[in-house]
């Protein structure tokens, strides 16, 4: 009948140890940062798949490179 007035006590939690802590959000931040790194790489794939055509306008294999295109359509 102790256990309905209160006679046991739930035990505490112990606190986490301060250095675990400290080495979960150094964890934590390492995997931000790789995760960011990743999709800054990827973007920078994407962007260079997307301006690759344009480069390929400038290259040194042709030989009007700088000139550019200087055939028209219509009427110059």
């Amino acid at each position: 009948m102790s256990g309905l007035f209160g006679g046991r006590s739930t035990p505490q939690e112990p606190k986490p140890d301060p250095e675990l802590v400290a080495a979960q959000k150094r964890q934590e931040q390492q995997i931000e940062a790789e995760a960011r790194d990743k999709r800054m790489k990827l973007a920078a794939q994407r962007r260079a798949r997307y301006v690759g055509g344009h480069r390929m306008l400038l290259s040194k294999t042709r030989q009007d490179a700088e000139q550019g295109i200087t055939e028209t359509l219509g009427p110059v």
